[in-house]
């Protein structure tokens, strides 16, 4: 069907619209199946959580670009990079490609947390333990990003953005279980990276596996840091509290 759009305008207000049919079908089941209230799978007690993924975000991104300068890979900067992968639709307004752009990031990042970590993640880690849930959930997310424009662009997909949103799903996966199921943890984190996508750096690797060396090197350094520092969210604590002083 995208060969009957000739703007990356038009490509962009399908995709939103794809995202809201996929966010619809998601909170529907979450409210069928899930025994928490859509109110309390959206809470937000605490802005901390929203920071930790903020914080995570700054961190895998910092980490990346430092490896790929150790590993003396070539930082080129460039006005096209937030539209790099569309390039082959002509567009009539940079400004609003840009903008339905910058909301299609914002809002699918929103939509896809809510799908795989928010259903597909919390209802099967429930029945085969986290670890199945998250695998589960990084698998449906990963192939949500497979756009399917042209066969080239699905080759390519896989041969570089695949491996990346693989490991991305699995640190999302174990944030999400860290912060007691925390919406807006992974939603943060996801939609800042998102967004700064619109950074006009192109890093062009040094050699055929520099950037696998750094997208596992940040992402392992990530999940460390994670794995030993203490995210429970407010209302994890309030409990524990609360149990103590039963017991």
């Amino acid at each position: 069907m995208w060969q009957f759009f000739t703007s990356v305008e038009s490509i962009f207000l399908i995709l939103i619209l794809s995202y809201f049919a996929v966010l619809i079908v998601a909170l529907f089941l979450l409210k069928r199946d899930s025994k928490k209230s859509l109110s309390n799978v959206f809470k937000c007690s605490s802005y901390s959580m929203v920071l930790v993924g903020v914080i995570f975000a700054v961190i895998y991104l910092g980490l990346w670009y430092l490896i790929s300068f150790l590993l003396v890979s070539k930082f080129e900067f460039t006005s096209s990079t937030i539209l790099r992968d569309y390039g082959i639709y002509a567009f009539y307004s940079l400004p609003l490609a840009s903008a339905l752009y910058l909301v299609f990031s914002v809002f699918g990042a929103f939509v896809e947390e809510v799908a795989y970590r928010g259903y597909v993640q919390t209802r099967i880690s429930s029945k085969y333990g986290y670890v199945v849930g998250i695998i589960a959930s990084t698998l449906f997310f990963s192939f949500q990003h497979i756009h399917i424009f042209q066969t080239s662009w699905i080759i390519q997909f896989f041969q570089t953005q695949f491996f990346h949103v693989i490991l991305f799903g699995i640190f999302s996966g174990y944030l999400f279980f860290k912060t007691e199921e925390n919406i807006w943890s992974v939603f943060s984190k996801h939609a800042l990276l998102n967004a700064l996508s619109f950074v006009p750096i192109v890093v062009i690797p040094a050699f055929p596996f520099a950037y696998y060396i750094a997208e596992v090197t940040s992402f392992t350094v990530m999940i460390l840091l994670l794995h030993f520092l203490p995210l429970w969210n407010k209302d994890h604590q309030t409990h524990q509290k609360a149990s103590r002083l039963i017991s």
